[in-house]
C-alpha cells in the first residue's frame, strides 16, 4: 500500500484491506514522502517493521520497488517453486471485502494472465461507475468508456479480457513486475498503469478485469498528481515510447500541433487555461529526449510479439468520437448556472388571502436602469459642447502637445510597426505602441483619423462619465451611487487638463481605465452580482442546488473579462506608457495574492507585453524612451503628491483662484483649494470609511488603496526621468494618467464605503418613522455634497474656455499663487501641415523633404526637417525625443548633435543670416527639396527678405502656411529643368549628384542606368547596419557618405532595390498578430455553455468538468 497525503482515507482504506475475506500473507506500507499523519497511520495499523519511507520523486512504482527492495525481496520463488503475486493498493481506494479472492481465483484459472484488475466504484458514491478496465486510443488517450453519472447494474460483468486496469487494486505476478522493471519512472502521476499493461501485453501476457472484485475509489482527489497536465504528458510520452522509431518525429510533430489547435480551440470556447496547460504538458513531454529513449529501450527488452497486434486491441476513432459525444451531451445538459441568476424565488410562493400580491411589485427601481448613464451623458456633453467651442465640425486639431494625423490609414500603420523611425534624418527604432490606438482611432473615424480626434475630444467627457457609470457597477448595485461616480470621473481634473493641453494618450487613458479596472473585477469574480434575492429557508433546495453564479461575480473567475482587461491595458499603457509598471505590478499582485480567482488575470499581461517588448528591445541604449508621452513634448508643473490625491495633475497655489475667471481671482478667497477639496473631499472620506467599516467588500476597498498608492508612487518615480525635449526644455512624463489611476481607485474604494454606509442606514431606518425621515434627509445631504463638487468643476471648467478671447501659450505662473486650471490650447486647425506643392514632392516618388522654420519672441528659430506631408502625430517618436538625453535621473543633460542634426543646424544659420553662402550640399545630403517660413509676425517678414537673397533658393511665393521656396540642385544645367532634390542620388566617385532615383517611404524599388565607375547611391538617412541593397539580386556593399547611408554600384544597369531591416521584424510581426489575435478571439463574449467547453477536452478532464458542474 502506497500512500501520499492520505489521511483523510487511510482509515476506511486499512479497514477494507482487514476485511478481507481472503487476507494478503504479507503486507508493506509505504509513505511516499507525506506531510500528514499517513505514516502514523500505516505504522499503527501494519506495525512499524512494515512501513517504509520513501522520498523518492518517481511516483507509485519506485515506492512500489522499494519497499519490496527493503522488506520483501525476491527469493520466495525459486524456493517454494511457486509464483508470488503483487497487490498494488493506493491509500484513497478501499477493496471490497471480497476483492483479493476474486483476484487471486481469476488468476488461477488462467495461468497465462499475469495481470488482473478490479471493478472501480466512486468512494462516495458506491453504485456510480468509474472504470471497468482501461483502454486507448490510437493517441494513446487513456480512455475507460463509462458514461457519465453510469451506474454498475452488472452490465459490465461479462468483461474479461481488457487493454489495460486501474492501478489501485492491480495483482501483478512478480516475475512479471521485475522483468518489465516496474511502472515507468517517467510517468509518474497518470499513464503508469496504462503503459505497464501495453508493456505486459507486448511481452506475449494477458490483461484480465475482474467485475467481482470491487475498489471504491476517489474519482476526482483534490491536489493529485493524476491531473490533466499529467495526463496530456504521460499520452504524449506514451506516443514516442510505443511508436516505431521512423514515426517517433511524426507523433512528435502530430502532438505539437494537435496541442496548438486544441489551444486556439480552447480560446475560442473561452476555456483558455485547459488549453494552456495541454501546451505546456505536450512541451514538457517533448523536452524531455533522454526519458523516452530509456523507456525505448526498456520497452524493446521485454517486447516479444508485433506492435500491429497491440493496435488491434486498442479503441477505433470513430468509438471514441462517440463516446466522447456522450459525455458532452450529459455536460450541456446540466442546468446552466447563470440561469440561477434570473430565477424568480417568489415564483413559488403561494397567493391569495394570506398573501399581498402586490407586495413583490413595491419597489422603488421602477425605472430604466440607465437613467442615470443618460442624465451624466447629458449634462458631460453639454459641457463639453460649451468647454470645446470651435472644435465641432473641425477638419483637424492641433494645440499643446497635439499636432494633426496622418491622412491614411496605411500610414498610420506603417509609422506603428515599422522599424525605422522616418523623422528628420531618420534613425533606428521600432515605432511606438500608441499609433496603433491612432489607426484603430482612425477605423472607428471612417479612415479619417484627423476627424476622430476631434471627436475624441467632444466626446471625451461624456464617454469618461459613460465608463466610470459601467466600471461602478462592479462594485455598487446602488443606481444614485452611479451617478454620483459618473459625474466624477466627467468632472476630473486630469481630463480637464488633457483636454485643454491636447494630450490625447492621457485622454484616452483616463477613458479607458474604468473598462480595465471593471474587466480586473470581473477577472478575478470580484465584481459584485446584480439582483438582490431572499436566502431560502435552511433545508429548503429549490434554489440551492447550484450556487447562483456566473463568470465575473460572486468569486469565480472569468476568462472573457481577462482577455477584456488586457486589450483594455494595451490602449491604457500605449497611450500612458507611465502607467506600464505600476499596471503590471498591480496584475501581478492580483495573480499572486488571489491565487486560483487571480489565475485569469495573468493574460492581461500578454497584449501588453506583445506590444511592448518589440519596442522595448528598441530601447535598450535610452530605456527612458519607454516613458515618454505620446505627441509633442509639452512643459508642465507637475503637483506635489498631495495635491494629487485630489486628483489635481498640475501645481496650484493654496491661496490661487481659477484660471482664466476674474472673478475668482486670487486674494478675496481660496477658490483653488475650495474648489479641489469640494470635488475630491467627500470622494476621499468615503474612501477612508471604506478601509474601516467592516463588511464583505472591505478587502476590496483596502486593495483600491493599494492600487492609488501604487500609481502615485508609480507616477512620481517616473516624474523623476526626463523622457523628452522640447526647445532645449527637457520633459518628464505627464502624472495625469497616474493621477486618474489613483482618482479611479480611490473612487471605487469610496462606492464601497458609500455603499457600506447605505447598507447600515437602511437597516436603521427601520426603526421608526422620524428615525426614517432623519436618515433619508442625511442621505439626500450626502448625495447633494458628492455631486456637488463634480458639477462645479465642470461649470468652472467650460466658464474658463468660453471666457478665454484668444489661444494662449502654456505659460506657468509662479508657483505660490498658480491658478486652479490650465488655459485651452487645442484648436481647430487644418489637415495640411505644408504647403500643397512641398507635399506633392513629398509624397511622390521623389519623397523631397522640406525644411520648416519658425520664429520665436525671443528671436531665435525652430526648425524641423520634415518628410511627405509633413510630421504628424503618428509619425513621432518617443526614441526620437530621448535620444539627445544623457545621463541619470535628475542629473539629465543634452548631448551634442550629431553630423545630421549639426547639418540641420547650420543650414536654419546660413538660411536665416542670408550673407549670400550656399547651403545646397547640406540641403542635397538631407534630401530637402523646399523651405517653408511660418508667417508668425514682423520679423518673420524681414527674415524672408533675407532669404530671398541665399544662392539656391527660388522664391514660390507665400501660401496659407508661410513662404515657400523651392532648392534647385547643384547641378541644375546637368538636370532636367523641372528636377528637385529627390531622397535617393546616384553620385560619382568627387560627390556630385549624376542620378535621382525614385523611392517609397522608405524602400527603394527602381530601374537605374549604367554609369561611370566608383559611383554611389546615397539615401538621405542616418547610416545603419539594418539598411541592405541589392541590383539585380547581388547585395551591394555598404558603405556611408558623410553621414548618409550607401551603397557601391557597379557601371551596369539594373533593378536596385534598397529596404531596411531588423532580424527580429517577423517573428515580433507574428508574435503580435498571434498574442492580440487570440485575446480578441477570448474577448468576444459568447453564452457560456458548458457543452462547448468539451470541444478542446479529453475524456478525463470532461468527467472532472461534469463533476465540477
Amino acid at each position: 500500500m502506497v500512500a501520499h497525503n492520505g489521511s483523510a482515507y487511510l482509515p476506511r482504506t486499512l479497514a477494507a484491506l482487514a476485511d478481507q475475506s481472503r487476507p494478503a500473507d504479507y503486507v508493506i506500507g509505504v509513505d511516499a514522502g507525506s506531510r500528514d499523519d499517513s505514516e502514523v497511520l500505516l505504522q499503527r495499523a501494519l506495525g512499524v517493521a512494515h512501513v517504509v519511507s520513501h522520498r523518492g520523486k518517481h511516483g507509485m512504482g519506485a515506492a512500489v520497488n522499494a519497499g519490496l527492495a527493503q522488506l520483501a525481496p525476491s527469493r520466495r520463488e525459486a524456493a517454494t517453486g511457486s509464483s508470488e503475486w503483487i497487490w498494488l493498493l493506493h491509500d484513497d481506494a478501499a477493496p471490497g471485502p471480497e476483492a483479493l479472492a476474486e483476484l487471486l481465483t481469476a488468476v488461477e484459472r488462467a495461468p497465462s494472465v499475469t495481470v488482473a484488475g478490479c471493478k472501480q466504484l466512486d468512494w462516495h458514491a458506491e453504485r456510480q461507475l468509474i472504470d471497468v478496465g482501461l483502454s486507448t486510443s490510437r493517441w494513446a488517450e487513456r480512455l475507460t468508456l463509462i458514461d457519465a453519472d453510469e451506474l454498475d447494474q452488472g452490465q459490465y460483468d461479462g468483461r474479461t479480457d481488457t487493454f489495460a486496469v486501474n492501478s489501485a487494486g492491480m495483482l501483478v505476478r512478480r516475475d512479471v513486475w521485475e522483468q518489465l522493471g516496474g511502472f515507468d519512472p517517467a510517468l509518474p502521476g497518470s499513464g503508469d498503469d496504462v503503459d505497464f499493461c501495453w508493456r505486459n501485453r507486448l511481452a506475449g501476457h494477458r490483461v484480465v478485469v475482474v467485475p467481482a472484485a470491487r475498489m471504491f475509489h476517489v474519482a476526482h482527489r483534490p491536489n493529485a498528481l493524476g491531473n490533466a497536465a499529467a495526463a496530456r504528458k504521460a499520452q504524449v510520452h506514451l506516443r514516442l515510447k510505443h511508436a516505431p522509431l521512423w514515426m517517433v518525429p511524426v507523433h512528435a510533430a502530430a502532438a505539437l500541433l494537435g496541442s496548438i489547435f486544441k489551444f486556439v480551440l480552447s480560446i475560442a470556447v473561452k476555456d483558455p487555461g485547459h488549453g494552456i496547460t495541454q501546451l505546456v504538458a505536450t512541451f514538457a513531454a517533448l523536452g524531455r529526449p533522454s526519458a523516452v529513449i530509456k523507456a525505448r529501450r526498456t520497452a524493446r527488452k521485454t517486447r516479444r510479439i508485433r506492435r500491429s497486434v497491440i493496435r488491434k486491441l486498442q479503441t477505433p476513432r470513430r468509438e471514441v468520437w462517440s463516446h466522447r459525444r456522450s459525455l458532452m451531451e450529459a455536460l450541456g445538459s446540466d442546468t446552466n448556472a447563470v440561469d440561477d441568476l434570473e430565477h424568480d424565488p417568489l415564483a413559488h410562493q403561494p397567493s391569495g388571502d394570506a398573501s399581498d400580491d402586490f407586495a413583490a411589485l413595491a419597489t422603488s427601481k421602477r425605472g430604466w436602469i440607465g437613467n442615470g448613464a443618460l442624465g451624466a451623458v447629458i449634462i458631460a456633453s453639454v459641457t463639453s459642447l460649451l468647454g470645446l467651442t470651435g472644435i465641432f465640425g473641425a477638419p483637424a486639431v492641433s494645440g499643446g502637445a497635439l499636432i494633426p494625423v496622418a491622412a491614411g490609414l496605411g500610414d498610420i500603420w506603417h509609422h506603428a510597426s515599422s522599424w525605422w523611425i522616418s523623422l528628420g534624418a531618420g534613425l533606428p527604432g521600432r515605432g511606438d505602441p500608441f499609433g496603433y490606438v491612432l489607426w484603430i482611432l482612425g477605423v472607428l473615424g471612417g479612415g479619417d483619423a484627423n476627424a476622430a480626434m476631434a471627436w475624441l475630444l467632444l466626446l471625451s467627457t461624456p464617454l469618461s462619465g459613460l465608463t466610470a457609470w459601467f466600471a461602478a457597477g462592479g462594485l455598487t448595485v446602488r443606481r444614485r451611487l452611479r451617478l454620483a461616480a459618473a459625474l466624477f470621473w466627467a468632472a476630473a481634473p486630469a481630463l480637464q487638463v488633457a483636454l485643454n493641453q491636447g494630450r490625447a494618450g492621457a485622454l484616452i487613458a483616463h477613458i479607458m481605465i474604468p473598462l480595465l479596472a471593471l474587466a480586473l473585477l470581473r477577472a478575478t469574480g470580484s465584481a459584485v452580482g446584480q439582483g438582490r434575492f431572499e436566502a431560502p429557508a435552511p433545508g429548503d433546495r429549490r434554489f440551492t442546488d447550484k450556487p447562483a453564479v456566473k463568470p465575473g461575480i460572486n468569486g469565480m473567475p472569468s476568462w472573457t473579462a481577462a482577455a477584456a482587461a488586457g486589450l483594455a491595458m494595451a490602449v491604457v499603457t500605449a497611450s500612458a506608457p507611465s502607467l506600464l509598471i505600476p499596471a503590471t505590478v498591480v496584475i501581478v499582485l492580483c495573480g499572486v495574492l488571489l491565487r486560483r480567482r487571480g489565475r485569469t488575470v495573468w493574460w492581461a499581461l500578454l497584449p501588453t507585453a506583445a506590444l511592448f517588448i518589440p519596442f522595448g528591445l528598441s530601447t535598450l541604449d535610452r530605456p527612458r524612451a519607454v516613458l515618454a508621452d505620446p505627441g509633442v513634448p509639452l512643459a508642465f508643473d507637475a503637483a506635489p503628491l498631495w495635491q494629487q490625491l485630489l486628483g489635481q495633475p498640475l501645481e496650484f497655489g493654496q491661496g490661487g483662484g481659477l484660471s482664466g475667471l476674474p472673478y475668482f481671482a486670487e486674494g478675496t478667497l481660496p477658490w483653488a483649494a475650495l474648489l479641489a477639496f469640494l470635488a475630491a473631499g467627500p470622494v476621499l472620506l468615503l474612501a477612508v470609511a471604506g478601509i474601516w467599516l467592516p463588511g464583505r467588500r472591505t478587502a476590496i476597498a483596502r486593495s483600491l488603496w493599494v492600487v492609488a498608492t501604487i500609481a502615485l508612487a508609480g507616477g512620481w518615480l517616473a516624474g523623476q526621468v526626463a523622457a523628452g525635449i522640447n526647445a532645449n526644455i527637457m520633459v518628464t512624463p505627464f502624472p495625469g494618467p497616474a493621477v486618474s489611476a489613483a482618482a479611479f481607485a480611490l473612487l471605487g474604494a469610496g462606492l464601497l464605503g458609500a455603499e457600506q454606509l447605505l447598507g447600515r442606514a437602511d437597516r436603521a431606518a427601520e426603526g421608526g418613522a422620524k428615525h426614517k425621515l432623519a436618515l433619508r434627509s442625511a442621505t439626500a445631504l450626502g448625495m447633494v455634497l458628492l455631486m456637488v463638487g463634480p458639477l462645479a468643476g465642470m461649470a468652472a471648467w467650460s466658464a474658463q474656455n468660453l471666457l478665454r478671447t484668444s489661444p494662449v501659450a502654456a505659460q506657468a505662473p509662479a508657483r505660490s499663487d498658480a491658478p486652479l486650471g490650465t488655459p485651452r490650447l487645442v484648436e481647430s486647425a487644418g489637415q495640411r501641415i505644408l504647403p500643397a506643392t512641398a507635399i506633392d514632392r513629398g509624397t511622390g516618388p521623389e519623397q523631397t523633404r522640406t525644411l520648416l522654420i519658425s520664429t520665436r519672441d525671443d528671436g531665435t528659430y525652430d526648425a524641423s526637417l520634415m518628410r511627405g506631408a509633413g510630421t504628424t502625430l503618428d509619425s513621432l517618436s518617443a526614441i526620437a525625443s530621448a535620444r539627445n538625453i544623457l545621463g541619470a535621473p535628475g542629473s539629465e543633460t543634452v548631448r551634442e548633435d550629431d553630423a545630421a542634426r549639426a547639418a540641420v543646424r547650420r543650414v536654419v544659420a546660413t538660411l536665416v543670416a542670408g550673407q549670400g553662402v550656399d547651403p545646397r550640399t547640406d540641403l542635397e545630403q538631407l534630401g530637402a527639396g523646399f523651405v517653408v517660413l511660418r508667417a508668425a509676425d514682423t520679423a518673420a517678414q524681414l527674415t524672408a527678405s533675407r532669404m530671398d537673397a541665399v544662392p539656391g533658393l527660388i522664391a514660390v511665393g507665400q501660401t496659407d502656411v508661410g513662404w515657400l521656396w523651392r532648392i534647385t540642385p547643384l547641378n541644375q544645367p546637368a538636370l532636367q529643368p523641372a528636377d528637385i532634390t529627390h531622397r535617393v542620388r546616384i553620385v560619382d566617385s568627387n560627390g556630385s549628384a549624376i542620378g535621382l532615383v525614385p523611392s517609397d517611404y522608405d524602400d527603394v524599388d527602381a530601374s537605374i542606368p549604367e554609369g561611370p565607375e566608383g559611383r554611389l547611391v546615397v539615401l538621405a538617412e542616418r547610416a545603419d547596419p539594418g539598411w541592405t541593397a541589392w541590383l539585380d539580386g547581388r547585395k551591394l556593399t555598404a558603405t556611408t557618405s558623410g553621414w548618409s547611408q550607401a551603397f557601391t554600384l557597379p557601371p551596369s544597369a539594373g533593378h536596385l532595390t534598397v529596404r531596411y531591416e531588423n532580424p527580429g521584424a517577423l517573428w515580433a510581426g507574428i508574435g503580435q498578430a498571434a498574442v492580440i489575435g487570440l485575446t480578441v478571439m477570448l474577448a468576444i463574449p459568447m453564452p457560456a455553455r458548458r457543452q462547448r467547453t468539451g470541444l478542446s477536452r479529453d475524456e478525463g478532464s470532461l468527467r472532472k468538468e461534469h463533476q465540477n458542474a
